[in-house]
C-alpha cells in the first residue's frame, strides 16, 4: 500500500469473516506490523497478518465461504471511514475431491495467455470460438471464464473429461473425417498426424460434450454440431484457419468449434 501525504495517516480494520457462523468461528488475528500508516518517508508499509478459523463440516459437500473486508480511517478525510470489499477476495474451502480440506479464491478468475508462437493454429482456432461465437467460452472481453472440469474421481459428477471428448472428437475422428488439406508437421515429428482439436476443451463445463444436468453450458448432441474448421500451413511459419467447406457453412450460433490440424 502506498498512502498519499495528505491523508496524515491511515489507520485499517481488517475483518476475516466466517459466513456461515453456525458452522465456523474465528480465531484471534495477528501481524506483523502496525495496520496504521503514516505517510512520511517510506512511503510504503507492508503488513502481514494471519486468522485461524475453525471449520465443523457435517460432510464433504459442505462448503465454507470467507469474506475479506478492510475500512480505512483517516484523522483529515471525510466520511471518517471508507469500506473496500472484493469478492475476488473471498475464499471457499471444500473437501469433495479429496478427505483433506481445501481452499480457493472461488470468485477470482486467472488469466491463462495461449502460447501462439508455439502452437498458431490450436490459438486460432480458440480465438475464434472465443470472439465470434455467441458462447465466448474463456473470453475475458466478454467476461466468459471457462469452468474447470477435474479428473472423474474428483467431480461431483463423476463424469470424465474424456466422455466430452469422445462427443466432440471420437476415436480416429481426424483420420477418417478431418479435412485431407489440413497440414501434418512432420519435420518435428516423422509420426505426426492430423488431430481433432475441440474448444472449448473437454476439460471444462463449457464443452459442448458435457450433459446439461451435469451443469454443462454448452451441450450438443454431436460435434457435427460444433463449427468445423481445419488448419492449413501456407509456407513456413505462415497458417491459415480454414471453413471446411465440405459442411454447411458456419451460422455463428454454434455452440462450439472442432478443427482438423497438425497434433
Amino acid at each position: 500500500m502506498e498512502l498519499d501525504e495528505k491523508f496524515g495517516s491511515v489507520t485499517l480494520d481488517v475483518r476475516f469473516d466466517c459466513m456461515m457462523p453456525d458452522k465456523c468461528s474465528n480465531g484471534p488475528q495477528s501481524w506483523d506490523g502496525a495496520l496504521t500508516w503514516t505517510g512520511l518517508d517510506p512511503f510504503s508499509h507492508t503488513a502481514i497478518g494471519k486468522i485461524d478459523h475453525t471449520w465443523n463440516a457435517a460432510n464433504s459437500a459442505e462448503l465454507l465461504d470467507l469474506s475479506t473486508k478492510i475500512s480505512a480511517y483517516s484523522p483529515v478525510a471525510n466520511p471518517a471511514a471508507t469500506r473496500w470489499e472484493s469478492e475476488g477476495a473471498e475464499i471457499r474451502c471444500d473437501k469433495i475431491s479429496s478427505n483433506t480440506p481445501g481452499c480457493t479464491f472461488h470468485k477470482y478468475i486467472p488469466t491463462w495467455v495461449m502460447n501462439f508462437d508455439k502452437t498458431p493454429p490450436a490459438v486460432a482456432h480458440a480465438w475464434l470460438i472465443q470472439s465470434k461465437l455467441p458462447t465466448h467460452p474463456g473470453s475475458k472481453a466478454a467476461n466468459k471464464p471457462l469452468f474447470y472440469l477435474p479428473a472423474k474421481e474428483k467431480n461431483q459428477h463423476n463424469r470424465d473429461p474424456d466422455d466430452n471428448r469422445k462427443v466432440i472428437c471420437p476415436d480416429s475422428w481426424a483420420a477418417t473425417y478431418g479435412n485431407p488439406d489440413a497440414t501434418k508437421v512432420t519435420e518435428i515429428s516423422s509420426t505426426d498426424k492430423v488431430s481433432c482439436d475441440e474448444f472449448a476443451y473437454a476439460s471444462s463445463y463449457n464443452s459442448g460434450g458435457m450433459p446439461t444436468g451435469m451443469g454443462g453450458m454448452n451441450e450438443v448432441d454431436t460435434g457435427n454440431d460444433c463449427m468445423q474448421t481445419y488448419a492449413t500451413r501456407v509456407k513456413q511459419g505462415e497458417w491459415h484457419l480454414y471453413d471446411d467447406v465440405r459442411t454447411a457453412a458456419p451460422t455463428w450460433r454454434e455452440k462450439c468449434g472442432r478443427s482438423a490440424m497438425s497434433g
